[in-house]
C-alpha cells in the first residue's frame, strides 16, 4: 500500500471521458495445491482455469486491474522447478499482475529466486497466507505493480519518496479506472491536498498525472501480442479507442496508426521524463521566488 508522510500535508489538465470502472477479477489455476484457498476475498469475481492453455486464454484479454493466482508447478513435479509455461505467460502479458502460490520451504529458495527474476508480482506462501485477509493483503500489494515497475525508473533522481508515493498511487488509480478523487482517497485526504503535493514535488497536477499514467499503461499494453486497440483502450480506462488515440497524440506525440507499437512506450516515457524535468525546475524557481518575496506564475 502506498503511504505518505502525514507531516507533509501542508505541502495543462486533460478532459477525458472514462470507461466504467473495471470489475475486480481473480484468475486462479485449478490445482490441488490452490484448492487450499477454499475462501477468497468476496469483492473479487473468481475465474477458475485448467492448465496452461486455459490460463493463457483467460489472460489474453485480461485488463491490468485483474490478477492471477498461479501454481508455478502446474503439470510437473516440484523437484523440476517452476514451469517455463508460467514464464511464457509473464512475457506474453506483462501488464497483468501474477502471484505465484506455493508452500514456501527452505529447499525452494532457488525456485522463489527464479520466479522473482521472471517478474512475478509476488509469491504467496500457502503455509501461512491461506486466509481471505492474507490473500486480500497480497492482492492489494500487487495492484498496478507491473506499471509501477515501468514508471518508477522514469522519475528523476531528485524525486522524493513522497513524490514517488504519489506516482505509485496514480498508477493504482489509473489501473483501477479512477480519477483525481480516487487518487486522493488512497491517502484519505482532500483532492486539493494532493494538488498541493504535486505542485511542491514538481509533479503534474493530479488530472494530468493520471492522464500520463493511462497513456503509459496503454503504451505498455500495446506492446503485447494480440491486443487490439479497443481492448487496450478499455483496459487503460478510456471510453473509446478514439479517446485513447487522442490522448496518445496529445501526450506521447503519436498513436498506433503513426508510431510502431514497440516504440510507443519509449516515446511516451521520454516525453513524460522531459515534462517532469521541466516541472522540477519550475518548482525550484518557485521556492527561490518565495524566499526572495517575488511572485511566481500559477501552477497547472
Amino acid at each position: 500500500m502506498v503511504k505518505v508522510d502525514i507531516t507533509t500535508h501542508r505541502l495543462h489538465e486533460m478532459s477525458v471521458r472514462h470507461a466504467p470502472r473495471p470489475e475486480r477479477t481473480l484468475i486462479i489455476t485449478d490445482t490441488p495445491s490452490l484448492r487450499r484457498l477454499s475462501q477468497l476475498p468476496p469483492e473479487y469475481r473468481v475465474r477458475s482455469v485448467s492448465g496452461w492453455a486455459g490460463l493463457a486464454a483467460a489472460m489474453d484479454q485480461a485488463p491490468p486491474s485483474w490478477a492471477v493466482l498461479a501454481d508455478p508447478y502446474m503439470g510437473r513435479r516440484t523437484a523440476q522447478g517452476p514451469s517455463p509455461e508460467l514464464h511464457r505467460q509473464l512475457l506474453r502479458r506483462p501488464s497483468v499482475p501474477v502471484i505465484a502460490v506455493m508452500p514456501l520451504r527452505d529447499e525452494r529458495a532457488a525456485d522463489v529466486a527464479a520466479l522473482l527474476e521472471w517478474e512475478v508480482s509476488d509469491v504467496l506462501n500457502l503455509n501461512t497466507q491461506c486466509s481471505p485477509h492474507a490473500v486480500r493483503e497480497c492482492l492489494r500489494g500487487v495492484r498496478a505493480r507491473p506499471l509501477k515497475r515501468r514508471v518508477e525508473p522514469l522519475l528523476t533522481h531528485f524525486a522524493s519518496e513522497n513524490a514517488r508515493n504519489v506516482v505509485r498511487a496514480a498508477c493504482e488509480t489509473a489501473v483501477e479506472g479512477g480519477a483525481a478523487p480516487e487518487l486522493a482517497a488512497i491517502f484519505e485526504v482532500d483532492p486539493r491536498t494532493v494538488t498541493a503535493w504535486c505542485r511542491r514535488e514538481g509533479l503534474p497536477p493530479p488530472r494530468r498525472l493520471l492522464a500520463w499514467m493511462r497513456v503509459l499503461l496503454a503504451a505498455m499494453m500495446l506492446k503485447e501480442d494480440g491486443r487490439s486497440v479497443v481492448n487496450v483502450a478499455r483496459g487503460a480506462g478510456y471510453a473509446t479507442d478514439h479517446a485513447l488515440r487522442r490522448a496518445m497524440r496529445d501526450l506521447a506525440g503519436g498513436e498506433p496508426a503513426t508510431v510502431p507499437r514497440g516504440d510507443l512506450f519509449k516515446q511516451a516515457s521520454t516525453r513524460f521524463h522531459d515534462e517532469l524535468r521541466g516541472l522540477r525546475d519550475r518548482a525550484r524557481e518557485r521556492r527561490r521566488d518565495t524566499r526572495a518575496g517575488r511572485p511566481h506564475p500559477p501552477y497547472g
